[in-house]
């Protein structure tokens, strides 16, 4: 039984992709998105249901998958070539043709160093990711069933790309589980190369100029980090390491000698991460469809990236490129925290808060600790559900409003109250006790106890973190004066079910924080980074490490309390506010007025701050990718030394 799991959790959604693109049916389309998502749930319970298991498949069959590989492999690249050639993009075109010539080397010179004994291993970390990919994948794909529909009746799409859309989406599922379950670096970079091949297709869905052009930049970006996997591969494989150059296992047991093909993973990892300078290609995604943000660039695609870093974690321990990948990554966590602060569009904030979490992420994977590691493996799971709630609860807030702009979604709590509460939800799960990404947040903060430089890095992204998200929650609950309640919300079934499931996981982690750190994280650390203790002692009222702790309890209640204390206070003194107009009182009439010329009335609006002057893109986005590039040619050449 456990020897299909595997096949089961790559090869079913791709098989069904298939499928998806032949029987175009509405009716057809629901039953195959419906069944991939019962198949990869329940396959993913049973994976982990076999606890710490240390479990390593060979072939499945006597058919030799090694040689399907490496011809899948030449299929995608000759795509990559067509997609350039045909989009006349010469950059994406010259890194297409290099990875190409570089792969016919790997394979021509070392095709017999690519094989390795066991293709697959499954341990706590991959476990981990295959139950994000699987369940969270599949409440996305069932919620885009719903979304598509109205998607395409908005923009006049005829005849329907929905078959495609769902085809990629399918495929990109099963590639995610065979990236993470892989540990033959050979397949894995055939999975990666999939998920790039969906992320630039779906990108580009809508097909207008902006999706284009957004999908070009994914395409050239991705493939930076896919010519670093291959050279990678190359130096792996040229250099005669003693046993499987090819198998990750191998490779993480411990420090290792090769730490320019370390490197050069990590690089790859930034760019699938769209960590800095690479963060233009997830900004520019934010055009295409929301289930596609919420499944390839939020919750999903983008922690390939991390995950890979993670895992490399072991490799680089107690060396100088260790420092810098964490370098790199506190520098992005605090960078695009500050560049959020000034985004209108709801989808950019979103987008930049994922780019500063995963930021957050490698920086702990670069502390390299028990206690960091911990950190950084938490904040992979709390912040991949309550990001996947927030993309979704901002689709259906975009469907019903037309609009992603953050100022027209006030007063959103009478008209689409239900939708709203959720949206607060995935909000405060992003910055409040006892969910789990504060938590998470505060173990990273124990870690970096001992290391200036990031401590203060990680205080000040966490407090620009605070800024946008709490404005935006502001303008969500404000009420104009004299505005009614809408009728009663009316929310189809598939975009309400996958919220509120999403919604109801984000509660139940954060409310078991401390038995997922033990039961959970702990297995992570204590059995694939061998640092021993996770760093922290839990129980069922508060955390502790050797520097401090987090009473979570205490802080909860606390909260409550004082939330308690002001809707209380602010019951009773209920009053409407009225603006100062220099003494000029409102006039009268059904919206807020201020007199203007000629007595005409000029219609009052309120408005956020958005803090242009200190923290817009145009002023710092350009020195903030310079540094960052610069972070990344240090990270090189530390270990090339």
């Amino acid at each position: 039984m456990r020897d299909l799991l595997i096949p089961t959790l790559v090869l079913f959604p791709m098989a069904a992709a298939g499928a998806a693109l032949v029987l175009r049916g509405r009716a057809w389309r629901s039953a195959i998105v419906g069944l991939v998502a019962l198949v990869l749930v329940g396959s993913a319970a049973l994976l982990a249901s076999n606890g710490l298991l240390r479990y390593s498949p060979g072939p499945l069959t006597r058919f030799d998958w090694n040689r399907l590989v490496v011809l899948a492999d030449g299929v995608l690249l000759v795509w990559f070539l067509a997609l350039a050639w045909t989009r006349r993009h010469l950059g994406a075109l010259a890194l297409a043709l290099a990875q190409a010539a570089g792969y016919v080397v790997l394979e021509v010179r070392f095709g017999e160093r690519l094989r390795v004994q066991s293709n697959f291993a499954v341990d706590w970390l991959a476990i981990a990711m295959v139950l994000l990919v699987s369940v969270l994948g599949s409440a996305i794909a069932l919620y885009a069933l719903e979304y598509m529909d109205e998607h395409e009746r908005h923009h006049g799409v005829s005849p329907s790309r929905q078959p495609r859309f769902f085809a990629l989406i399918l495929l990109f599922l099963g590639a995610m589980n065979g990236l993470v379950l892989s540990n033959n670096l050979a397949w894995t970079y055939l999975f990666w190369e999939i998920t790039t091949l969906c992320c630039v297709l779906l990108i580009g869905h809508d097909g207008t100029p902006e999706a284009v052009a957004s999908s070009n930049r994914a395409l050239w970006m991705n493939l930076v980090g896919g010519c670093a996997f291959l050279a990678a591969m190359l130096m792996l494989a040229s250099a005669q390491p003693v046993g499987e150059p090819m198998s990750v296992s191998e490779l993480v047991r411990g420090p290792t000698p090769y730490l320019a093909p370390v490197a050069l993973l990590c690089l790859a990892g930034f760019t699938k991460a769209a960590q800095m300078p690479f963060q233009g290609w997830l900004l520019g995604a934010m055009v295409a469809p929301t289930p596609v943000s919420a499944l390839l660039h939020s919750s999903t695609m983008v922690k390939a990236g991390v995950y890979l870093v993670i895992r490399l974690a072991p490799a680089m321990q107690d060396t100088g490129l260790s420092n810098v990948v964490a370098l790199v990554g506190a520098f992005t966590f605090v960078a695009t925290a500050m560049l959020a602060i000034s985004q209108r569009n709801a989808k950019r904030v979103l987008a930049y808060s994922t780019i500063s979490n995963l930021g957050l992420i490698i920086a702990c994977a670069g502390l390299n600790t028990a206690m960091a590691v911990s950190a950084a493996v938490m904040l992979l799971l709390f912040h991949a559900v309550s990001k996947a709630l927030l993309f979704l609860a901002a689709g259906a807030i975009e469907q019903r409003l037309g609009t992603r702009e953050i100022e027209r979604m006030e007063s959103l709590v009478l008209r689409m109250p239900f939708t709203t509460m959720l949206t607060v939800l995935g909000v405060l799960t992003m910055l409040l006790p006892p969910f789990g990404v504060l938590v998470s947040k505060w173990a990273a903060l124990e870690s970096a106890a001992r290391e200036p430089v990031a401590m203060v890095l990680f205080v000040m992204g966490s407090a620009f973190t605070v800024v946008f998200w709490v404005r935006w929650v502001g303008r969500l609950v404000a009420v104009e004066p004299g505005q009614e309640p809408e009728l009663k919300e009316s929310i189809p079934p598939l975009f309400l079910w996958p919220m509120v499931g999403i919604a109801f996981v984000a509660v139940a982690l954060s409310l078991l924080v401390t038995q997922v750190m033990l039961r959970f994280v702990a297995p992570v650390v204590a059995s694939y980074m061998e640092l021993g203790s996770q760093g922290f002692q839990a129980t069922v009222s508060d955390l502790e490490s050797r520097v401090g702790s987090f009473p979570i309890l205490g802080l909860t209640l606390s909260l409550l309390i004082a939330l308690a204390l002001a809707l209380l206070l602010a019951s009773s003194r209920r009053r409407q506010a009225v603006p100062y107009l220099c003494g000029e009182p409102p006039m009268e009439g059904p919206t807020l007025a201020a007199r203007a010329g000629g007595d005409e009335p000029a219609p009052i609006r309120v408005s956020g701050t958005y803090l242009d002057r200190y923290f817009s893109e145009d002023r710092h986005s350009l020195w903030m990718t310079a540094a960052a590039s610069l972070l990344l040619v240090a990270m090189l050449g530390v270990a090339s030394l």
